[in-house]
């Protein structure tokens, strides 16, 4: 029975210790990067196109990777090397957590340009085969502003929401609300809007593309969306859209 108690005892301990918070300097306010290359298409509820990241199995192989504050050899030097190109360097904040942090995890691909053609007429001003930056905007958030003003610079989400955002709920899962503050909007046409906006993307759901425009004869279109990423990678995928 004393052993029985002994083990209680060490079992309630073990538990407590799981449980108890720890707090750490923070170098770099994004502490955790995700990497993968499997970045795929899906049709919103509202009939958006969200650009989402699949996950896979150990067989699918498909890079995919985790570099963090806690990363060990290359994994980390990577990580130091993410942090270095994203201005990341000087957030030294002392910040508790008791599992991993819930702040600061983002997709470790920044894209440098999206491209969107339809195999189909869309309208007499884009033939079928031609660019769509022109009626197609992409909308996420991004921590940028943030990091880049010092750690200062806030955005106000109850006030300052644009109406775009309220008008598809996939925006719901682009980032945590008790971080929001830290996190901006992306909201732009794929014509004007390049790697400066799209850094330090959203994990799950990295973005959201929406169209300006109906097409004005054909309403069944297979897009193809071409994602150019800051290291010179190209991701080329196809979904078939209809429009109302």
């Amino acid at each position: 029975m004393k052993r029985l108690i002994l083990l209680s005892i060490a079992a309630v301990l073990l538990l407590l210790g799981c449980d108890r918070a720890k707090t750490v300097l923070f170098r770099s306010y994004i502490n955790m990067y995700d990497y993968s290359e499997n970045i795929q298409l899906k049709i919103t509820e509202a009939g958006n196109i969200a650009i989402y990241q699949k996950y896979t199995s150990k067989d699918d192989n498909i890079k995919t990777a985790v570099y963090s504050f806690k990363s060990k050899g290359e994994e980390k030097k990577r990580y130091d090397e993410l942090c270095k190109i994203h201005n990341d360097m000087s957030y030294n904040q002392k910040r508790s957590y008791i599992v991993v942090p819930i702040w600061g995890r983002c997709f470790a691909i920044d894209f440098r340009e999206i491209d969107v053609v339809s195999d189909k007429n869309f309208d007499s001003e884009h033939p079928a085969g031609t660019s769509l930056k022109d009626i197609v905007r992409f909308v996420s958030v991004s921590p940028k502003k943030f990091i880049d003003s010092g750690y200062k610079e806030t955005f106000n989400w109850e006030r300052k929401e644009p109406k775009i955002f309220k008008k598809e709920k996939e925006t719901n899962k682009l980032f945590s609300y008790s971080e929001s503050k830290n996190y901006f909007p992306i909201n732009g046409l794929l014509k004007d809007i390049g790697t400066d906006e799209m850094q330090m993307l959203p994990v799950n759901t990295h973005g959201i593309l929406f169209f300006d425009k109906e097409p004005t004869a054909e309403k069944e279109h297979t897009l193809t969306v071409t994602i150019y990423t800051r290291e010179g990678k190209k991701f080329v995928r196809k979904i078939t859209k209809v429009f109302k």
